[in-house]
């Protein structure tokens, strides 16, 4: 990856994301809980494009996390601002694979990357089941559409 232009050019969607003071531990570089909190709120940011949580909350069906990897490439010190770029897509009838990377403007690089695994549940059954049509439908148009 060689620049932040590029990186929303390869990626589905991006979210930016400030780095706040308090992140940091007592090694003075952010804690690697805040880069799983980073992913979190770039996966309910395009969650919510997608209309995963308007469709949830009509179905009562829904993406619940199953899985999650985070590779550490970089320490990232405050003040910086970071790019969490997320590549989406479905996998098979339960569940959704997300790619992410998370670029360091400071940096001008990339600082982590992620692997993460979605199942849809079904919440009244407690059990997964099949992601909804309309969920589907919205992650093939995503992955359509030019970068």
């Amino acid at each position: 990856m060689s620049n932040l232009k590029q990186l929303q050019q390869d990626y589905n969607h991006s979210t930016p994301i400030v780095v706040k003071w308090g992140e940091m531990d007592a090694y003075q570089h952010v804690n690697n809980v805040a880069y799983i909190r980073y992913l979190e709120d770039a996966r309910l940011a395009l969650s919510a494009e997608l209309g995963m949580l308007s469709d949830a909350k009509r179905t009562g069906k829904g993406p619940i996390l199953a899985n999650i990897s985070c590779d550490y490439l970089a320490p990232v010190t405050y003040p910086d601002t970071l790019h969490i770029a997320t590549n989406i897509k479905q996998t098979g009838s339960r569940k959704i694979a997300l790619e992410q990377l998370i670029f360091s403007e400071k940096l001008d690089r990339p600082v982590a990357q992620a692997k993460s695994l979605i199942v849809y549940y079904d919440f009244a059954k407690l059990a997964s089941c099949e992601v909804t049509e309309a969920v589907s439908q919205a992650l093939l148009k995503l992955n359509q559409r030019p970068q």
